[in-house]
């Protein structure tokens, strides 16, 4: 397995290096000039791409391994990736048809895949599930919002990547440890595929995840969550929300802001992102003005840390419903504090 990690992760760096090198002569594969907007923090021009690096890792790495059992979720995950692609290359795919692009991957994990959510570890709730299409709804909703979190929450150098890392690992840690060797050997290669890419991201951005990563990291993240929950009743349906409550609270209090606090579509991009706050007011503090380069890098670590919070009660807690939920209600309140906090200390620096 650990064989499996390697080959991916040199698979993605060799690619990796080849766009970087390619970039500096083929001007098209940087799309810097048509992705301007609130959420840009850099300013040397950079390949958006480095989501093919990690995909094309994946699929090389098992297909040497065993590609037939994973030809399903590949198929289903590259609608996913290719949306994200396509608006990194062009930026004339709309949010709503990459939403529906990666409903339809989420319908074909459902159908050919066995990807469903089955249960929420609630007392009656859970026979909804038995449904058929209650079940087939409830995973494309699960689906599309975790792969949209982890695009939401891919703002600096380093950040989004780590973040998936840390995820990954949890989740290898609980297949490991309930012998679900699909799960584990393709949460590794997409561990070791995400590393190749970290390599040359961060610090120094010289290429950056994309939608296409993104969409692709966060697709796979939600399919082996959901599949680690429905092969295994001892693995707690709140293990999925906990290990996974850093971007998924990411996504629902930013909803919260945008519709009911600013009284803006939930889709229109803004600088409020607790990341963002991190990189305008507390790295701006402890690093100064003088050198900006260093803020986008420093910033990231903050948040890596704060996503432990949830991972590590994850990895602590995978098997005991109440406290899993105890936990993302603690994530919840810390990040909550945490962020009008820094809000507060914006406010007192005017």
């Amino acid at each position: 397995m650990l064989i499996s990690l390697v080959i991916s992760f040199l698979v993605s760096l060799i690619i990796s290096i080849v766009i970087v090198k390619l970039s500096n002569k083929v001007k098209k594969l940087i799309t810097d000039h048509i992705h301007s907007g609130i959420q840009k923090f850099h300013k040397t021009p950079t390949p958006r791409i480095g989501g093919v690096a990690i995909f094309i890792g994946v699929f090389i790495t098992l297909a040497i391994r065993d590609f037939t059992n994973y030809i399903p979720l590949i198929l289903a995950s590259f609608l996913a990736f290719f949306s994200g692609l396509f608006e990194d290359l062009t930026r004339k795919l709309n949010p709503k048809m990459r939403i529906i692009l990666t409903s339809l991957g989420a319908i074909i994990a459902f159908l050919l895949a066995g990807v469903s959510i089955v249960r929420v570890d609630v007392l009656y709730v859970d026979e909804i599930f038995r449904i058929g299409i209650i079940s087939l709804i409830f995973t494309v909703i699960a689906i599309v919002g975790l792969t949209n979190a982890i695009n939401i929450i891919d703002g600096f150098n380093g950040l989004a990547s780590m973040v998936s890392i840390s995820i990954l690992l949890a989740i290898s840690y609980v297949a490991f440890k309930v012998g679900d060797s699909f799960v584990l050997v393709y949460s590794l290669v997409l561990i070791g595929a995400i590393l190749g890419f970290f390599i040359l991201n961060y610090p120094y951005g010289l290429i950056f995840l994309g939608d296409g990563g993104a969409y692709f990291i966060g697709f796979s993240i939600a399919v082996m969550s959901i599949l680690l929950v429905k092969k295994h009743p001892e693995v707690s349906a709140w293990f999925a929300v906990l290990v996974n409550i850093y971007p998924v609270y990411e996504t629902l209090f930013s909803i919260y802001r945008k519709k009911f606090l600013r009284k803006r579509s939930p889709t229109s991009p803004d600088g409020l992102h607790l990341h963002m706050l991190f990189y305008k007011i507390i790295v701006k503090k402890l690093l100064g003005i003088k050198n900006p380069i260093y803020r986008n890098p420093a910033t990231s670590p903050l948040i890596w840390v704060i996503n432990m919070i949830g991972v590590i009660s994850a990895i602590l807690f995978w098997n005991n419903t109440i406290l899993c939920i105890l936990f993302i209600l603690v994530f919840i309140i810390f990040y909550t504090v945490v962020y009008w906090q820094v809000i507060y200390q914006k406010l007192l620096s005017r």
